[in-house]
């Protein structure tokens, strides 16, 4: 029998409460006996806030800086406000994910499973498994990124985890027994970019280009954030004779960023684009 939730939520609720009128209390109090008195209490609630919210105020600077691609700068932040104590589990996450961006995939792992050591919270709990997962393929351990992944899907069936066992069935190279996996999330939810990609390479990886072609034709208005949408939508009309449209792609691919984790090389979308005549000064 597992414990409610609402149980945990209201005792928290409760908690919150107690200490806003201890506060209150003891604010009206120091005012009354004396207004200096109060004052610095005040002040000293101010600096208690300020320091146990620090972790926050670390993390905001290490997100501005990821979102710059300044991930060594990024990690600075970030692991200030893993030092930081009280650290939520948000950024203790986040912090593993900047790690493993700069290839440190072991260290990464650990943070990881600190995480799932204390954790509570069921999305937290899922964010952390599935980064763990990550940082196993990182280091070499595919197997067991992928029975990890299998595992979480055995319990949660969402469009996070939908999304990551079908990207590493399909870059372990297993595309027959991938594709049935893929339109399984994509009958789950086909307006997740994440689901309509892995389906779209599924689909190109097996030859099977029409439907390819027809799952990147609603993929790229969602404007993919990566490089590997478009090089693949780039091959498939290649492939299919419709070379004007596929020059196009192939020129966006070429102004984007490739995937964290990728089957493809900056090199194969420059040669790509030399083979459909798409120069460097044309790149967008």
């Amino acid at each position: 029998m597992t414990n409610s939730p609402w149980g945990n939520s209201m005792k928290a609720i409760i908690n919150v409460i107690s200490i806003i009128i201890i506060v209150i209390v003891a604010l009206v109090f120091a005012f009354k006996t004396h207004f200096l008195l109060g004052i610095a209490l005040v002040l000293l609630l101010i600096g208690f806030a300020a320091f146990r919210g620090r972790a926050n105020y670390y993390a905001i600077r290490g997100t501005k800086l990821f979102s710059s691609n300044e991930f060594e700068q990024s990690l600075v932040w970030f692991k200030k406000a893993y030092e930081s104590k009280p650290c939520p589990e948000a950024h203790q996450i986040g912090y593993g994910y900047i790690l493993m961006r700069t290839g440190n995939a072991k260290q990464a792992e650990q943070v990881f499973k600190q995480v799932l050591r204390t954790t509570k919270n069921k999305d937290n709990r899922i964010q952390a498994q599935c980064n763990l997962a990550t940082s196993y393929w990182l280091q070499g351990r595919n197997e067991e990124c992928l029975v990890l992944l299998e595992e979480v899907f055995e319990q949660y069936k969402n469009s996070l985890v939908y999304g990551n066992l079908g990207y590493f069935k399909l870059l372990n190279g297993d595309f027959e027994s991938a594709l049935a996996f893929n339109q399984e999330a994509y009958a789950y939810n086909g307006d997740d970019k994440t689901i309509v990609d892995n389906l779209a390479y599924n689909y190109y990886m097996l030859g099977q280009l029409e439907q390819a072609e027809e799952m990147f034709a609603l993929l790229i208005p969602k404007s993919p954030k990566f490089a590997d949408p478009h090089y693949f939508y780039a091959l498939t009309l290649e492939k299919l004779g419709k070379l004007d449209e596929a020059a196009e792609q192939i020129q966006i691919a070429q102004s984007k960023d490739i995937a964290f984790i990728t089957p493809i090389i900056r090199a194969e979308i420059d040669q790509a684009a030399l083979r459909l005549n798409v120069s460097s000064e044309e790149v967008v």
